[in-house]
């Protein structure tokens, strides 16, 4: 059995998960996961690889990531990772900028697979002017690169026979029995509150609505923010508004997106959407901004709703007539779940990666 080196972070942890228990039956397995050993992410990391008898290690990097003293840890984590000689070595995470270093001078090109979360920058990335360099000279390597879009994969300027693209894998958090209000719509924002998600976009949008709509409905916002002040200042009717600004533990997921009958994404830029996935796998209907890394992962009328980015008519609009006809809901429902079983279930994944593998080694 060909044995493959994964390696994940803490930060992409979710996006691992769904994959390696399947792979496992097809490779053999080293599992490498960059988190603090008593955090949070690696006890799921452990228990997963516990429940699924996948073979684990953790590495941690001492001191801030940009700090250059971080090469000679990488130099030595990379020296571990070769002496297993494995068929495979696929890097899921950010090597910038001196992890990239330690694997060019350690592991083997042809055995490396590095994933590409962006190929397009966008505004919300911190040090963005240098991540564009990083990006074209990393594309340059003699490296496999796997792209989760279509849309991001078209501004890979390397060798385009290795470059695979593969849909990220949607995130199953646990069943949940229940069911959204029958006699109100119930709209969601999930996760991390920052400029570049639009969220103040969604508030105004469903004040609007509430002008102009006698029908009931409520805006589900739920994430950590920073500073909510200026977004609650656009607040001028509480009632329709279920506000948690917090993070919340990865249990009470099933529940909240069970309940709801629209994700709401009013991004103004986009490159991979968590909350989309977990949407997916949720069977929940989606509402998002029409921005071009949207438009390939949201079918419009099938597994979602578009609407013109950051126009807050355009939004209003949308919403009100998904409130005045309820029969939309179970529609799209219908639709997405057909369309996911087709193209992006669990088994049309993990066929690609297999495939991937088996094409490289």
């Amino acid at each position: 059995m060909k044995t493959i080196t994964w390696i994940t972070p803490d930060y992409f942890l979710q996006v691992d998960l769904p994959v390696l228990l399947h792979l496992k039956k097809y490779f053999q397995l080293k599992w490498v996961v960059y988190a603090q050993p008593n955090s949070d992410k690696a006890k799921t990391a452990r228990e997963y690889a516990q429940k699924h008898n996948i073979d684990i290690t953790f590495f941690t990097i001492k001191g801030h990531r940009y700090s250059p003293l971080c090469y000679k840890q990488y130099c030595k984590q990379m020296q571990i990772l070769k002496s297993l000689n494995s068929d495979i070595y696929y890097f899921n995470i950010i090597g910038f900028p001196y992890l990239l270093f330690a694997i060019k001078k350690y592991i083997p090109h042809n055995k490396v697979i590095m994933t590409m979360h962006h190929g397009k920058i966008h505004k919300g990335m911190q040090l963005r002017h240098l991540y564009k360099y990083y990006l074209k000279y990393l594309c340059r390597q003699d490296f496999h690169f796997q792209y989760f879009s279509e849309s991001q994969a078209k501004y890979f300027s390397g060798n385009k026979e290795k470059c695979h693209i593969i849909p990220l894998a949607l995130n199953d958090f646990g069943h949940s029995n229940k069911i959204p209000s029958p006699t109100s719509i119930t709209f969601l924002s999930f996760g991390h509150i920052i400029e570049t998600k639009n969220i103040g976009l969604l508030i105004r949008a469903a004040e609007d609505v509430k002008k102009c709509c006698k029908l009931p409905f409520k805006v589900r916002i739920v994430g950590h923010c920073r500073n909510w002040e200026p977004y609650q200042q656009l607040i001028k009717h509480p009632e329709i508004f279920d506000l948690h600004i917090k993070s919340i533990p990865d249990t009470d997921i099933p529940d909240l997106f069970a309940t709801t009958h629209y994700l709401v994404l009013p991004y103004k830029s986009v490159t991979q959407s968590g909350p989309l996935r977990i949407a997916y796998g949720y069977n929940t209907p989606v509402i998002a901004s029409d921005l071009e890394g949207f438009k390939e992962s949201i079918i419009n009328n099938v597994t979602g709703l578009l609407f013109k980015t950051d126009d807050v008519t355009s939004l209003a609009s949308l919403m009100r007539n998904v409130i005045e006809n309820p029969q939309t809901y179970n529609i799209i429902k219908s639709k997405q779940k057909e369309y996911i079983n087709n193209n992006i279930s669990e088994k049309v994944i993990i066929n690609k990666y297999i495939n991937m593998f088996n094409n490289i080694i």
